[in-house]
């Protein structure tokens, strides 16, 4: 499974230690799924139950998942340890994640012989 370094700008911090070196991985169909069960949740709509998905919650629950480590400490982290990163190093983790997820993509199309298209315009 690939998985990507980084370094976090602000980091984490853990006691008095600031973690800055983090490891991100590929998603796994179970990641995915379980991001997708956490973000559920049943609401009345007039009167009548519903269930619904929060995309922010499905991305929060998806990338906490995928996050390995953040210094010294392995994940996968609680919804708090994530929310205490700054909004750089989240956006770090995500572009690290969305890279991973591309070059997956683009694996698996040429192993099947296929090459990515470009979008049109």
């Amino acid at each position: 499974m690939a998985t990507v370094t980084l370094t976090l700008r602000d980091g984490l911090t853990i006691g008095e230690t600031v973690h800055r070196e983090a490891e991100i991985r590929e998603a796994t169909a179970g990641d995915v799924l379980d991001a997708m069960a956490e973000a559920e949740r049943v609401v009345l709509v007039e009167g009548n139950p519903e269930l619904l998905q929060s995309p922010a919650r499905m991305a929060l629950a998806l990338l906490r998942r995928r996050i390995v480590r953040i210094g010294s400490f392995e994940g996968p982290f609680t919804p708090e340890i994530v929310k205490k990163l700054s909004a750089a190093d989240l956006e770090a983790l995500q572009h690290a994640s969305a890279a991973l997820d591309t070059a997956s993509l683009k694996e698996a199309l040429s192993t099947a012989g296929k090459t990515p298209s470009a979008p049109a315009e």
